[in-house]
């Protein structure tokens, strides 16, 4: 899969969502586990779930930017998979699911699909696990993984599942694992930029961590309007300091007149507009560092 021109986030997403498979066959599935916990009373918009993937900074920017960085695979990054039992609660193994899918976004920046495999097996065990295992197939999803002839009909397939799940959830009182499955993907994503710019602070990655910023944000806010739940009050409490790390960035957004131009026989859209970001160097460093010790303190 050549990632200069897919995603990198984006396909984290897409197999963290997509995982949530179709093994279920009662429509009732996940009503043994709405019995053994009580029904959470976190109410998310879908609109705000969308607004905060929409924060996310550009996938195509990010794997391109990791590509040029020159830094070979590194499997020590990514969470062990044979850890996958630490995680006991449905809102752990929800914010696991997506942490895994933020590994396979970097996977397949590198087009590791043998170590894919064990990291789609973990996502399929963790949403059987949640009892949310319905809503795509298993089998298909590593055949197309295979693939990159088939990257586009995955993605389109991964979408529509993610939507049907999602709003299955939404019906289901569990708006909190959307909103976990979410953050659990931006965070190792996040931390995964974090980790390659410490070893290699050029402009272009000082760039993609302070990006982060309209995400962290974001999150944070989801986080404290769902803080009567002690799960999100402590995920909020964690951030925090991330999040104050980032007032200090200036994101500016210049916007300037489009324009058409002719590239090889074909009108193409310009966009001029530019984005400004002023942050001190030392300030980079420190969310670097607070990134990396956030997403261990979570998940290592």
């Amino acid at each position: 899969m050549k990632y200069s021109t897919t995603k990198f986030l984006l396909v984290g997403l897409i197999f963290s969502f997509a995982m949530i498979g179709c093994s279920g066959d009662s429509e009732n599935s996940i009503e043994s586990q709405m019995n053994a916990e009580q029904e959470s009373d976190i109410k998310v918009s879908k609109a705000t779930i969308d607004q905060l993937i929409q924060s996310f900074p550009s996938p195509v920017e990010t794997s391109i930017v990791i590509k040029k960085a020159g830094n070979a695979f590194n499997s020590e990054l990514l969470i062990p998979t044979k850890k996958i039992d630490r995680f006991v609660s449905s809102y752990d193994k929800a914010m696991a699911m997506g942490a895994f899918g933020g590994d396979m976004g970097y996977i397949n920046i590198y087009e590791k699909s043998f170590v894919a495999i064990d990291y789609l097996a973990a996502i399929r065990l963790l949403s059987v696990d949640l009892e949310i295992d319905r809503f795509f197939d298993f089998e298909d999803m590593i055949r197309m993984a295979k693939s990159s002839s088939n990257i586009d009909s995955l993605q389109q397939l991964s979408t529509e599942s993610f939507n049907n799940m999602e709003k299955y959830l939404r019906e289901k009182g569990r708006d909190e694992l959307s909103v976990l499955i979410v953050y659990g993907t931006w965070l190792e994503g996040a931390y995964i930029v974090s980790y390659i710019a410490n070893g290699n602070l050029t402009q272009e990655m000082k760039n993609r961590v302070a990006e982060q910023k309209e995400s962290v944000e974001k999150i944070f806010e989801v986080l404290v309007a769902s803080s009567k739940d002690k799960y999100f009050a402590n995920l909020a409490r964690q951030i925090k300091p991330l999040k104050t790390l980032f007032d200090k960035v200036k994101i500016e957004k210049i916007m300037r007149e489009p324009e058409m131009k002719e590239v090889n026989g074909e009108l193409v859209f310009i966009d001029n507009s530019e984005t400004k970001i002023t942050v001190d160097d030392s300030v980079i460093s420190e969310i670097i560092a607070e990134t990396i010790r956030l997403r261990n303190q979570l998940f290592k």
